[in-house]
């Protein structure tokens, strides 16, 4: 081995024992009752609410109080949705600084009052409820004999805030005013030295110094009898914002998964075998080669691991999707290259030759891939909200780290292969389907390929209208019941006994007989009747098996995917369609580009029409499964795309046609390995992963096969029609 090959095997080990240290250390050390390094402990994998569980409060604004206020202030006009929004905004900015990533936050309750909160994760009940539920109105009043007067600087002045020490070395907030109301503090005090000062925390005074001296700094700090933790609490509520009225909390506390133990085990036990399934193909069929694969692919999940325990993301159901699209597309660049090695043996090139030549020719087609699909997740990212974020981000990381490991970490295991002998064998070398084959008259089936679309197309919306679009929970509301049993039960066997797409989860700790059970209105149920929920509950659980039950509390829920949210989406999936479209244009054709977006539709389309076929509703899973379509749809056609403009350099004066029908063939073995093992691992997921995740199973296997089909029979057709309208092809 040169001293060049070491080099780069010492850098790539390092990278990856050292970026998947944060995932994994901090869990083993604790499993051994050791202690990790700080920089590592203090950095971990998190799991969001749908697989692990966190704090749920749902909290009422009192609007009145804010109403009557701004009256006797006479004000500007507030209304009470214009005081809730605020309100959500607050709670949304406090949120955010606790550093929980994925909340949800939705406004709910008959008079849309109530804020639902869920913090995935958090386990501080009673921290949460404070920092939420705190109104954080911060006040500077000169006092006189009788009551402070009116507030001459208020805690919306606050430009800054974060944790110090006043002169005694105890805890205290330091803050910063911004330029308008620094002056005015100094206009205070400098008019009103030798005078007390009183800085009142929702009118309860925290302290009353006297004014020796004018303030003309803008800066200054709060003293409490603080301890550490307090102080931080209160600089997060000032520098995140005062709420525009108190809130009530109304109930909530620690809950378990959304999805349920049973369901995360045994989604997590299917996703296992399923990747074990795909590493047995990779090694049977590539040999030696796939034995690069599973590592190469290993690698790249271990370093996106890691660093989402770096940078505390959350992995959420919707993190699953990317984790399963980047897993995907890992394979897929281990294929294009073994592929296109075996190419160049069949060109009767040397294996040495043939390796470089193959990683120098894929290069740029893993490229433009990985580089689409980060344009694409950056809209995800920039426009979307909660779960569509998630799967952003671990998306992102994802492509990232598959690029490193596909053309770095493959081409040096390759590069250690050869170096062994004079006469090395990666299990390439044997001759396969692809050998001597007729190019396939692809475009001869493109008209009723087209009519097998838009047949399906046309069953599902007609469908669809029949029965109204089938939105689930997390789009329309419903009822929320939290039901005591007297006995065991399991929340998967909670879930079986509530007909249609139930929400389960376990309100309290482990030990608890206590379940939130979320459904969303019955059918048939006449408008304004909220108890039509908790009496399907009710009945339900009264005709199961399960052990005697109570309803102990029932409230009426919003749609989490509120109108907000499902605008931010619209927006996010607009955008990464426009960005993808303006990536293919500009690195090949603009008719490539336009048959790429209308491919990626198709695929979206025809996956809701067989949801609605198959009666199931669409919902947050279904979304992420629907996100994860949209990356492999376009993964896919991109691959084609770039061996179409390889083969019209290549074919002379070849039609467009011809070129198609000839990339399709070159890339046919591609094609079949990589939707046959992604189906293999969506499949296991399916069959055994439980009820739960069946939605977002069965989401991305018929988005699989739709894209798969689309690449070459939707994609390619498009852009050569398109392409001769132009008059460019």
């Amino acid at each position: 081995m040169n001293r060049k090959l070491r080099w780069k095997l010492a850098v790539i080990l390092a990278v990856v024992i050292g970026t998947s240290a944060f995932a994994w250390l901090p869990p083993l050390a604790e499993h051994l009752g050791l202690s990790a390094p700080r920089f590592v402990s203090e950095k971990r994998l998190l799991l969001g609410l749908d697989l692990k569980g966190g704090v749920q409060f749902v909290l009422r604004v009192n609007a009145d109080e804010a109403l009557a206020r701004a009256g006797a202030d006479e004000g500007p006009a507030v209304t009470r949705d214009s005081i809730v929004a605020q309100a959500k905004e607050a709670v949304d900015r406090r949120i955010n600084a606790l550093g929980v990533v994925e909340p949800v936050i939705a406004v709910q309750g008959e008079r849309r009052d109530e804020i639902l909160v869920q913090l995935p994760g958090f386990t501080d009940v009673e921290r949460a409820r404070a920092i939420l539920g705190a109104t954080a109105r911060l006040e500077w009043r000169l006092l006189e004999d009788g009551p402070p007067t009116a507030p001459a600087v208020t805690g919306g002045d606050i430009r800054l805030a974060r944790v110090t020490q006043d002169e005694f070395g105890q805890p205290a907030v330091g803050f910063s005013l911004t330029r308008d109301g620094a002056r005015r503090f100094a206009d205070l005090t400098s008019a009103n030295i030798g005078r007390q000062v009183a800085i009142l925390l929702d009118d309860h005074v925290q302290s009353a110094p006297v004014i020796e001296s004018a303030i003309t700094g803008g800066e200054g700090i709060i003293r409490g009898g603080f301890s550490r933790q307090e102080a931080a609490d209160l600089a997060l509520l000032l520098q995140a914002g005062a709420l525009p009225a108190s809130m009530t909390f109304l109930g909530g506390g620690y809950v378990g998964s959304t999805l349920g133990t049973s369901a995360v085990k045994a989604g997590l036990a299917a996703s296992v075998g399923g990747l074990v399934l795909v590493a047995a193909f990779m090694l049977v069929y590539y040999r030696r080669a796939g034995v690069h694969a599973v590592i190469t692919v290993a690698a790249s999940l271990a370093i996106l691991l890691g660093a989402m325990a770096y940078l505390g993301a959350a992995l959420t159901l919707p993190g699953i999707a990317g984790l399963i699209l980047t897993i995907g597309m890992g394979v897929d660049s281990n294929v294009l290259i073994f592929e296109r090695i075996k190419e160049e043996l069949r060109a009767g090139q040397s294996i040495r030759r043939a390796v470089a030549t193959g990683f120098d020719r894929v290069f740029l087609t893993i490229l433009d891939t990985h580089v689409t699909s980060l344009v694409a997740a950056a809209f995800l990212f920039q426009f979307g909200s909660g779960a569509i974020r998630g799967f952003a981000t671990i998306l992102s990381l994802g492509l990232l780290t598959n690029v490193f490991t596909a053309v770095v970490v493959s081409r040096t295991m390759f590069e250690l292969a050869l170096a062994r002998g004079r006469r090395p064998t990666l299990g390439l070398e044997r001759p396969d389907l692809q050998a001597n084959r007729s190019p396939l008259d692809v475009m001869a089936f493109r008209t009723p390929a087209l009519w097998v679309s838009a047949a399906v197309i046309a069953a599902g919306l007609s469908v669809t209208i029949a029965r109204g679009l089938p939105l689930g929970l997390d789009f329309t509301g419903g009822a929320s019941v939290v039901a005591e049993f007297d006995g065991p039960v399991s929340g998967e066997d909670v879930r079986q006994a509530i007909p249609g797409t139930a929400m389960v989860q376990r309100y309290g700790q482990a030990s608890d007989r206590t379940f939130q059970i979320r459904l969303p209105q019955p059918a048939g149920a006449l408008d304004g009747d909220d108890q039509a929920g908790v009496r399907a509950v009710e009945t339900a659980l009264g005709a199961s098996r399960l052990p005697a039950s109570r309803i102990i509390g029932t409230t009426t829920i919003g749609p989490t995917m509120g109108r907000d949210l499902q605008r931010k989406g619209a927006y996010a999936m607009s955008g990464a369609l426009a960005g993808i479209a303006a990536y293919i244009a500009l690195r090949y054709r603009p008719s490539f580009a336009a048959g790429a977006a209308i491919a990626t539709v198709h695929d979206i389309v025809v996956t809701v029409a067989m949801l609605s076929l198959c009666g199931y509703d669409l919902d947050l899973n279904v979304v992420a499964g629907l996100l994860a379509v949209a990356g492999y749809s376009v993964n896919d056609t991109i691959v084609i795309f770039d061996r179409v403009r390889e083969r019209l350099r290549t074919m002379g004066r070849a039609t467009m046609g011809a070129a198609i029908n000839a990339a399709v063939t070159d890339t046919l073995g591609r094609t079949i390995i990589t939707s046959g093992t992604t189906l293999i691992a969506v499949l296991a997921l399916y069959l055994f992963g439980g009820t739960a995740l069946r939605g977002f199973a069965f989401t991305v296997l018929v988005g699989v096969i739709a894209g798969t089909w689309s690449s070459v029979f939707v994609a390619t057709p498009m852009a050569a029609l398109l392409g001769r309208i132009r008059g460019r092809e």
